[in-house]
């Protein structure tokens, strides 16, 4: 299975292009959006229908933007959290900004968006890997993530920004690096639980 996750989209109207090329570059099983979708504004229209398109991919997930008026534009329905297992890991998906309210009891992974910021963190001795946004990034990198064998970030262009295998390191030992600095920058992409 190969999951395509974009976050934050915020209705920006000049990006529905970019969302259907990413659909079209990947081939996507599926399709996570991590919420903040619609703006309520009148390009909503426009999104919500390309959206719709892919109705029957997308797992959607709601986001703090995400309004009723949002919901009802869109043909599927939006999640507090979604979880999935992929290559025998447990993954919470969420938009982020709740992210104190859940038990992450028997979860590997954590996929939010929220910040509109790519990268990888770690929260509760859990990884937790963000797509950024291919929209309104504030880390100034147009993002989104890809899951299969391993986890992507990747530029609009599909080049691989950063790579997360699924089997590196027990997440322990990784977290354990992490905090004493002893793991180097190179290493942050070696994951595993």
């Amino acid at each position: 299975m190969k999951y395509l996750v974009v976050s934050d989209l915020h209705g920006v109207k000049s990006y529905v292009s970019e969302f259907e090329k990413l659909v079209q570059l990947e081939l996507p099983d599926k399709i996570v959006l991590l919420g903040d979708i619609l703006s309520n504004t009148s390009d909503d229209y426009l999104l919500s229908e390309t959206l719709n398109l892919y109705k029957d991919k997308i797992i959607g997930i709601k986001g703090n933007n995400d309004t009723y008026y949002v919901e009802k534009l869109l043909d599927f329905k939006l999640n507090d959290y979604y979880i999935e297992r992929i290559n025998n890991k447990n993954f919470f998906f969420t938009h982020g900004h709740l992210l104190y309210s859940y038990d992450f009891d028997n979860i590997d992974y954590i996929i939010s968006g929220h910040t509109h910021i790519s990268g990888v963190k770690e929260f509760n001795n859990i990884p937790v890997i963000n797509p950024g946004s291919i929209s309104l990034p504030r880390d100034f990198k147009h993002t989104y993530m890809v899951i299969s064998d391993k986890i992507y970030i990747k530029d609009l262009d599909g080049n691989i920004l950063e790579e997360v295998s699924i089997w590196c390191l027990h997440r322990k030992i990784f977290i354990f690096l992490l905090k004493h600095s002893i793991l180097k920058k190179k290493y942050k992409k070696c994951l595993i639980l």
